[in-house]
């Protein structure tokens, strides 16, 4: 008996940390979420642009592309770091249409309301994201349940600034006016936060590749809302500050994403 147990002990102590001993692993993954939560609290409709033709869309756009490498620390822990690229949409209307109020060169309040067709604006989003991932201790990285926390920085950018906009021609305004004056000049980059709890299955295929789905729950946040302009300091339809709490309020909305992706150990 004695010396099963010390057979057992000596196999055990001798199983090499890693997936078939490789320690260095890439991530590479898709993620996509229908954002059910922030249509149901805005209700508004936007616009999609085909062949010139403006129609009527639901805010459905949302998925990303994301890479990463890593090291297996023990048997149930690993660290990585995670670069994630973004794609998703803002509606430039609020109940169908845009406003300004500005005061002009005489110090005169202007205050202007119209109805056009602006199509939805295109977020791009980059995020560097360190983060943890481990498992249970029957389990063992990168293979079978894996959970991951990650704390990430964002830069957050506006692919159509002058979004393709259809207007009759009133009041001194036409849709290329429009356009041009659409978004706050200053306004280049947002920058912010990302909270990330994952948790995902990891399939092995072979000795050094990996296949997994898996969900994560975000909690996002935007920096310096008082460093951008207020609607009234500004001749622009949308302001830095109205601006910076649509897209707050689109991040903090879509909170949950489904992902797949593979894992090469080396």
């Amino acid at each position: 008996m004695i010396a099963v147990l010390l057979f057992l002990s000596k196999g055990v102590l001798a199983q090499e940390v890693g997936f078939f001993g490789k320690k260095t692993f890439i991530e590479i993954g898709g993620q996509a979420q229908l954002p059910l939560i922030f249509n149901a609290v805005n209700r508004d409709k936007g616009y999609i642009v085909k062949s010139g033709t403006f129609h009527k869309s639901y805010n459905l756009k949302d998925f990303s592309f994301r890479a990463g490498i890593g090291a297996i620390l023990s048997e149930n822990t690993a660290v990585a770091i995670e670069y994630n690229h973004h794609f998703y949409q803002i509606n430039p209307l609020r109940g169908g249409e845009l406003n300004r109020q500005y005061l002009d060169s005489t110090g005169s309040l202007v205050e202007q309301y119209i109805r056009p067709e602006v199509a939805f604006l295109e977020i791009q989003e980059r995020t560097i994201m360190p983060k943890i991932i481990f498992s249970s201790n029957s389990g063992r990285v990168p293979a079978g349940l894996t959970q991951e926390i990650g704390l990430g920085f964002c830069f957050i950018g506006i692919m159509n600034r002058e979004a393709e906009t259809s207007y009759i021609t009133a009041d001194g305004l036409d849709a290329a006016t429009i356009s041009k004056k659409l978004i706050d000049p200053e306004v280049e980059e947002y920058k912010g936060m990302t909270f990330m709890y994952g948790l995902r299955m990891n399939f092995p295929v072979t000795r050094n590749f990996l296949v997994n789905v898996g969900v994560r729950y975000n909690y996002s946040w935007l920096f310096n809302k008082k460093g951008y302009r207020k609607t009234e300091m500004t001749e622009s339809w949308l302001s830095g500050r109205e601006l910076w709490s649509r897209l707050q309020q689109r991040r903090q909305l879509g909170i949950i994403t489904f992902g797949v992706g593979g894992v090469l150990c080396f």
